[in-house]
């Protein structure tokens, strides 16, 4: 199973009133927060970074990481919906996720190629969903892809057939390993390069600097 999530849409979702954060740009992706709050001396914390996290989380499994399913902005109106889209090896997904919304009241909506493969009602979208994407599961999630805080212990403080159901979801997705591994590799390769542009850059210039004199 090969999966890319291309783009997350938020409306009221936790701290965030309305956001879109594109996850398929090549390279690697920095996610930067700004508290503009004077009175406290955090300059990212409480800046809405963890919320991403959740928001992909919680439209996939309908909890937060930290398990919390109260996620409607308190401070907005009309509910929180969030969107997903993303490919699964060569079939395209839009996941919808609401919860109190306007218009979709609580629902979870799939489409798989442009086509509504949704159950009639929540329970019946959960169990497609599943059927979907059975490797994707929250523990998957929790304990190794997505790190909230406090959460690397999961793995450590798990129980022994917990920590073995881990590792053999693990053992499915060894091509995550190798994509990183990969990309880290090309990245390398490409600081050195321009590592290599610089130092010669400076020699020329220092020898252009020392015929000068």
């Amino acid at each position: 199973m090969n999966i890319n999530f291309h783009k997350i849409t938020l409306k009221n979702f936790l701290s965030f009133k309305n956001a879109e954060l594109r996850l398929d740009i090549p390279g690697y992706i920095t996610v930067k927060g700004y508290n503009n709050n004077k009175s406290d001396l955090s300059s990212s914390n409480g800046s809405g970074k963890s919320a991403l996290f959740d928001s992909i989380f919680w439209v996939l499994t309908g909890e937060t990481i930290r398990g919390g399913k109260d996620v409607v902005n308190k401070f907005s109106k009309g509910g929180t919906a969030v969107t997903i889209e993303f490919s699964k090896d060569d079939d395209e997904y839009i996941i919808l996720r609401t919860k109190d919304d306007e218009i979709y009241k609580s629902t979870l909506k799939i489409y798989k190629n442009n086509k509504d493969i949704s159950g009639k009602g929540l329970r019946d979208s959960e169990k497609i969903l599943q059927e979907e994407l059975p490797d994707l599961t929250s523990t998957l999630l929790t304990s190794v892809i997505i790190f909230g805080q406090g959460l690397p212990q999961r793995f450590s403080n798990n129980t022994p057939s917990g920590r073995k159901e881990i590792l053999e979801q693990l053992a499915k997705a060894d091509f995550m390993i190798e994509d990183l591994k990969g990309r880290m590799s090309n990245r390398k390769a490409t600081i050195n390069e321009k590592l290599e542009e610089h130092k010669n850059k400076s020699i020329e210039l220092q020898t252009k600097s020392n015929m000068l004199y």
